[in-house]
């Protein structure tokens, strides 16, 4: 928990600013995810970041950490995960589903498929 405000505070000094627009969990752990989650909410709680969301969480892990942190009172922003015009699977895994469920923006990754979406490729 004091490992991700810690993380934290030392982005701020070396971007040398005061706030984070959004701070992410980049990929769900084996274990300890609910620290982290608290260490997010601890965050934006003491108002180094804006927002908070996460990267790469499937459902049932977006439901645990979104919460967590509702419980005390702070929103979950966003869920960043791999999704395109040819990589569509966050809409049949039920991801798409339950980010419009809950009120959680899904950011895209690899937006232009890995670059295969930009014509460069043959």
């Amino acid at each position: 928990r004091s490992d991700v405000v810690d993380a934290c505070k030392a982005s701020l000094q070396r971007l040398g600013t005061a706030k984070i627009d959004l701070y992410q969990i980049h990929f769900p752990s084996a274990w300890r995810n609910e620290a982290f989650w608290d260490g997010l909410g601890d965050c934006f709680e003491q108002g180094l970041v804006k927002a908070v969301g996460v990267s790469n969480y499937g459902s049932s892990a977006l439901r645990g950490v979104h919460k967590a942190l509702a419980d005390r009172g702070i929103p979950l922003t966003s869920n960043q995960v791999q999704y395109s015009l040819i990589y569509r699977y966050p809409e049949l895994n039920g991801m798409k589903a339950a980010c419009d469920e809950l009120g959680v923006k899904m950011l895209a990754y690899s937006p232009l498929g890995l670059g295969a979406l930009t014509g460069k490729f043959s």
